[in-house]
C-alpha cells in the first residue's frame, strides 16, 4: 500500500498532539485525506493499534473524511478523548 508513509504521519502526529495535551485515551479522531487516498477507517485503526495501543483502542471511534487536499496530506481535523 502506497500510503504506509502517510498512516505512518498519522500516527506520529497523533501522538505527539496527544502528548501535548495529556491526552491519555483518544475517544474519537477525525482525520481529513485526499479523495484518492488508501486511507481509510480500518487500515487507521490498525496501524494506530500496531503503533499507539496505549492511545487507541476498542473505546475508539475512528472518521475519516475525503477533501481535495494534496496528495500524502492529512489534517487532523478533531480528536476527543480522556485527559490524565
Amino acid at each position: 500500500m502506497h500510503d504506509t508513509i502517510l498512516l505512518s504521519k498519522i500516527s506520529e502526529e497523533l501522538k505527539n498532539i496527544c502528548e501535548t495535551n495529556n491526552i491519555n485515551k483518544v475517544k474519537t479522531f477525525t482525520v481529513i485525506v485526499n479523495h484518492r487516498s488508501h486511507v481509510n477507517e480500518e487500515n487507521l485503526y490498525e496501524h494506530l493499534q500496531n503503533f499507539n495501543s496505549k492511545l487507541v483502542g476498542k473505546w475508539t471511534k475512528i472518521n475519516v473524511e475525503r477533501e481535495d487536499i494534496q496528495d500524502q496530506t492529512a489534517i487532523l481535523k478533531s480528536i476527543q478523548g480522556e485527559q490524565s
